[in-house]
């Protein structure tokens, strides 16, 4: 684990999100949801997409894609995904990933390039993460 400082300056412990991270979990099931929780987290809080219980995954995706111009490439990877999980959770004969690796490493690759939009927008603002704009 790393430590990180939260937003009041205290360091806490944050373990870093990698592909070996989600291959800890030995059961599909939970790799998958602990990965597509974290795409719809980051899509919530960070792309401003809708938190509400009627929008799917889907609906968020589609939400990033047009307000932050994502490109086609990660716009498919993030869908994959999702239709992943949404198979293993929904089709009762569909009980484990047919590529556990590779849809670690997608998930790895989508966070990765959303990640780099966040970095490219902040510059584009000028903002600065080490900068206290209310002091």
């Amino acid at each position: 684990q790393q430590p990180t400082a939260n937003k009041m300056g205290a360091n806490q412990s944050v373990t870093p999100v990698t592909t070996q991270s989600y291959l800890q979990y030995k059961n599909d099931f939970e790799l998958v949801i602990r990965a597509t929780k974290d795409l719809e987290h980051l899509l919530e809080t960070q792309f401003g997409a809708p938190s509400s219980k009627q929008d799917g995954l889907h609906d968020k995706i589609t939400h990033a894609q047009q307000s932050a111009n994502l490109s086609k490439e990660t716009v498919k990877k993030m869908r994959y995904l999702v239709t992943i999980r949404n198979k293993l959770v929904h089709d009762h004969g569909f009980n484990q990933l047919p590529d556990r690796r590779g849809f670690a490493l997608s998930y790895d690759s989508v966070e990765k390039e959303l990640k780099e939009v966040l970095a490219k927008r902040g510059k584009k603002k000028g903002a600065s993460a080490d900068v206290c704009i209310i002091c």
